[in-house]
């Protein structure tokens, strides 16, 4: 079990070894909005959504644990199946007091006013509510452009919560073989979350680059070497695929999507440059505010 994971024991046990889902997920969120010294992996990234902010990460976390026999997750909420003290002692204990503050700050209030908080305090993650009377905030307009992202050290919650803020409405994934053992980055993952979130999803693999050609990489220079073959070789061979996202970054804000976190180490920075010559889009590379 990871930090994160012993966090949401930690929110089960203090409220008595039940708590309803969506108020795990509220505390889960506020944790990670006040814990401002804590490290980022222990927190989950959110997504504004039907009720506010929520994290398919935590989700997908909450389910490996029920599988783990820790937890029964049913229709009421989440209990808690056996002792966890021992898991929890692993807690750093920095963290352990601000789940703990967090659980007596909220003891009194009940989980629609806990919500109702939430929307007022923050009102990005209202954006997308499924009643559209309770939207404090709007998904912004942009023109298209050629952004470009990777995913490396992200959950895909902050990528998604990147894009929406952006104002992206296109993800295009050029990876040439879409699977990664981070959660939510492979394929048919990726593609389902974005679908919920209304953004389209597009794998073009042949403009990626073959993991055999990325073998053994030390350096700038190499990577250097590597991307200038890739514009020698891999683009004129696929001049229709180049022309085809060319055609989608037109018609809205589109963004191409790798795993390298710095962009001097990713193809697609050749990429961006070979469809602004196309398009005479601007091309900006998308970081966390």
């Amino acid at each position: 079990m990871i930090n994160r994971q012993r966090a949401l024991i930690r929110f089960i046990a203090n409220e008595g070894g039940r708590i309803k889902l969506l108020r795990l997920v509220k505390l889960s969120f506020l944790l990670r909005e006040n814990a401002k010294e804590i490290p980022r992996s222990v927190l989950y990234d959110f997504i504004p959504y039907h009720y506010g902010p929520y994290s398919f990460t935590l989700n997908h976390e909450l389910r490996a644990i029920e599988r783990d026999g820790w937890v029964r997750i049913t229709e009421s909420g989440v209990e808690l199946l056996r002792s966890a003290d021992t898991e929890i002692s692993k807690l750093d204990r920095a963290v352990a007091d601000e789940v703990d503050s967090l659980t007596r700050r909220y003891r009194g209030v009940g989980t629609p006013t806990l919500v109702s908080r939430i929307y007022a305090g923050y009102p990005w993650y209202t954006s997308r509510a499924k009643d559209e009377r309770l939207r404090g905030a709007a998904s912004p307009t942009v023109p298209p452009a050629i952004f470009t992202v990777g995913y490396e050290g992200r959950m895909l919650d902050g990528l998604l919560d990147l894009l929406l803020r952006t104002g992206v409405k296109r993800l295009i994934d050029v990876r040439c073989n879409p699977v990664a053992r981070r959660f939510g980055f492979h394929r048919s993952t990726i593609e389902r979350h974005c679908g919920d979130v209304a953004i389209q999803y597009t794998h073009v693999p042949e403009l990626g680059i073959p993991s055999n050609k990325r073998a053994e990489l030390d350096g700038q220079d190499s990577y250097n070497r590597l991307f200038d073959y890739y514009e020698r070789q891999i683009l004129p061979a696929h001049k229709e695929s180049v022309n085809m996202v060319s055609s989608l970054m037109r018609k809205e804000p589109s963004a191409l999507m790798c795993m390298e976190a710095d962009a001097k180490c990713c193809h697609r920075t050749r990429l961006a440059a070979a469809v602004a010559k196309v398009t005479d889009l601007p091309a900006k590379e998308l970081i966390n505010p």
